[in-house]
């Protein structure tokens, strides 16, 4: 019900209040259709047996109906009370702990390996010498020596390497400027992300793997764009990209019924050494509440059939005749509410949603259809409506925000709670984890991001970034040709930041849109370029 009659008699039948002090007849609504969302999630879970036998009825018309045996003491459960998992579930959490654990074990060895050269490196410059040659050398070589010259050595060499490729990136991020600007859609873009190699890079697929850029609109349509260059090339110095960066390469006017909210993409796996050739993912969550996966696939007959296509003085390409087609593989429907944002877990397999119905919900990729989406796991947790979800680059925690300004931690192994933080004085719309592992990013409608140290539990920094709602934040990618060494910032305010993540400090302001920016992302690569998207209907490059 909407009209203010029929919302008032709904409330009355619910034995709830009619008016709260303060509200108007909009929080009435959303009031009732709280009260409303909370209902359909129980009898969902009912209907899956993931209901305690002591847990009360929320029924709709008021009544609270005890599915336990009647007595006059009412049983009150005080304990944190656990349901039992489905077997799907429980193999999504053994890959999940096999990923993390291998990915966890090289993070560790990799920060011991910098520690280690870094107190050499930092010893060096002021002429001192972390230990006794002749102690070193008359150490026990059969087990090793902890300040063994030979490694020692290569760690302080990493560790320059390090430094000398910061300095380089801080001075690229310095001197960047608008490279090009695109129209993206007719009406505000809201959500934009790029491919990326994810945590294996060893893949088997020998074929060009093509920096791209995808975007979703108020208008239910997605679009992919031309990033540059070649994964492959991140590393190799200099490349020429074949086509101008922001070219559309691929687009599908319609695969929600209203506006997308949320967007990501899935890394190259070692999964693409499919048949079918190079093969993406792109998931988007729309406030239709529902969530879908397209596979982005090159379209092998785009070449031979653009050159047949008669230059007629309409020169905008046909769908049929752009490099790569998107194709709808699977349907997301369960929340009982708009949806917020998505995030592909590290493994590629897994796809995590937020929604405003107060949960977030684990979905799996390679099981889920256009009939039916396979869910793995419904949490809830918060108190307030969920926005903002990211993974861990170990994939063993996924973050997730609400408006309620709390932040909490997700062990995805044991489905336990991890932690939680709070801090911010108002809603928290996005997070993001740094490739180091122990640091994650968080920010909201307050304007300033914080910084929350994982082993401590702890905020480690608070950066007054913005002066309006900040809208995305993203790191830059764990790759040797960026090393997770820039924070990229968007917020409502019409800038876009990029802060060092070494001492938090601002590098640059990107300024060019006339309105909003709703997104922003990285591209890899040394040229630290960067996308993003605002409500003036444009997309922006910046090299």
């Amino acid at each position: 019900p909407t009209l203010p009659g029929d919302v008032r008699d709904k409330l009355r039948e619910m034995g709830e209040p009619i008016r709260l002090f303060g509200e108007d007849l909009a929080a009435i609504r959303d009031r009732l259709r709280m009260l409303l969302a909370r209902w359909d999630v129980w009898k969902e879970q009912q209907e899956k047996g993931l209901v305690d036998a002591q847990m009360e009825v929320p029924r709709p018309d008021g009544m609270v109906e005890s599915s336990a045996p009647s007595s006059e003491a009412r049983v009150e459960i005080t304990e944190t009370t656990y349901t039992h998992a489905p077997q799907e579930l429980i193999d999504a959490r053994e890959i999940m702990c096999k990923y993390s654990l291998g990915r966890s074990r090289y993070r560790l060895e990799m920060e011991r390996r910098r520690r280690r050269g870094m107190v050499r490196w930092t010893r060096s410059k002021k002429r001192a010498r972390l230990f006794d040659k002749d102690d070193d050398d008359d150490a026990d070589d059969t087990f090793g020596s902890m300040y063994h010259g030979d490694s020692l050595k290569q760690d302080s060499l990493l560790v320059k390497d390090l430094d000398d490729n910061c300095e380089k990136i801080y001075s690229t991020i310095r001197n960047q400027a608008l490279e090009g600007s695109q129209y993206g859609d007719v009406r505000p873009l809201s959500a934009v992300c790029t491919s990326s190699l994810g945590n294996d890079n060893h893949l088997d697929y020998t074929g060009p793997l093509p920096k791209i850029i995808a975007t979703g609109g108020w208008s239910g349509g997605i679009k992919i764009w031309n990033g540059g260059n070649d994964h492959r090339d991140v590393d190799g110095g200099e490349t020429t990209a074949d086509e101008a960066a922001l070219d559309l390469l691929g687009a599908k006017n319609i695969v929600h019924e209203d506006r997308i909210m949320g967007i990501a993409m899935r890394p190259y796996l070692t999964s693409t050494t499919s048949t079918e050739g190079l093969t993406t993912m792109v998931a988007s969550a729309s406030i239709d509440l529902s969530a879908k996966l397209c596979k982005v696939t090159l379209n092998e007959d785009a070449a031979s059939d653009s050159m047949d296509v008669e230059d007629d003085g309409n020169k905008a390409k046909n769908n049929q005749h752009l490099r790569y087609t998107i194709e709808e593989c699977a349907h997301l429907k369960g929340h009982a509410a708009r949806l917020c944002s998505v995030a592909f877990h590290p493994t590629g397999k897994f796809v995590a949603t937020t929604s405003f119905d107060h949960t977030w919900r684990l979905w799996d990729v390679e099981t889920s259809s256009m009939a039916e989406g396979k869910e793995l796991l419904l949490q809830d947790g918060h108190s307030r409506e969920v926005y903002g979800v990211g993974f861990h680059p170990d994939g063993s925690l996924v973050s997730t925000t609400d408006f309620g300004g709390v932040v909490q931690c997700w062990d995805l192994r044991t489905g336990k709670s991890a932690c939680h933080f709070l801090g911010h004085a108002r809603r928290v719309v996005c997070s993001e984890f740094s490739p180091n592992g122990f640091q994650l990013a968080t920010a909201g409608d307050d304007g300033t991001i914080k910084i929350w140290d994982l082993r401590r539990r702890r905020p480690s920094a608070s950066i007054p970034a913005h002066t309006n709602l900040i809208t995305q934040l993203k790191f830059s990618h764990s790759t040797s040709s960026q090393n997770g060494e820039f924070l990229a910032s968007s917020s409502f305010d019409g800038t876009g930041k990029i802060w060092s993540t070494r001492d938090w400090k601002l590098l640059s302001t990107l300024e060019g849109h006339e309105g909003k920016v709703m997104g922003i992302d990285v591209l890899d690569g040394r040229d630290c370029g960067v996308v993003t998207c605002g409500f003036d209907k444009t997309l922006k490059l910046w090299k």
